[in-house]
């Protein structure tokens, strides 16, 4: 097989695995793994949030590959740069890679993608963040007051 000019050797091939984890697709790069060496993976995805607006919105995820993989995090309307809105790290105790969204607002609801790569291939997955609007209160009745069932029964 020839490679064109600018080509990646290691991307002459995309073979789709499935993963353990449902929801997430992986692309192996090379036709036969060395022995001992994985395509990355999720060992526990990051799940969708519903977060209040102004409060801290957490995606986690745990990862495994030989070589050990590295974690990038993607928006689908929007960048996750701005350090004054997003941060990245990983939790050395729990092993997990996290992405805080810092004081949440409504304009950040949207479709997350975590990207897991190493030389073998890549794992991807995506979860939602939802913003509830601040103030947002649950409630059974229309004055916010639990219904009385006593006064209720007494009218039929």
């Amino acid at each position: 097989m020839s490679l064109g000019k600018g080509q990646d050797p290691k991307a002459s091939v995309a073979i789709k695995k499935r993963s353990r984890v449902p929801g997430v697709m992986i692309t192996q790069y090379v036709e036969q793994l060395p022995l001992g060496k994985s395509t990355p993976d999720f060992t526990r995805k990051p799940l969708a949030t519903t977060v209040q607006e102004g409060k801290k919105g957490l995606f986690k995820a745990m990862v495994s590959g030989d070589p050990a993989p590295t974690v990038t995090w993607e928006r689908k309307n929007g960048e996750v740069t701005d350090p004054e809105k997003y941060n990245t790290r990983f939790d050395e105790r729990a092993q997990e890679h996290i992405l805080e969204v810092l004081r949440v607002t409504p304009d950040q609801a949207d479709t997350y993608k975590c990207l897991v790569t190493n030389e073998f291939g890549q794992a991807v997955c995506t979860a939602t963040l939802k913003v509830m609007e601040a103030g947002f209160k649950k409630s059974n009745t229309a004055n916010g007051q639990e219904p009385n069932f006593r006064s209720m029964l007494k009218k039929t």
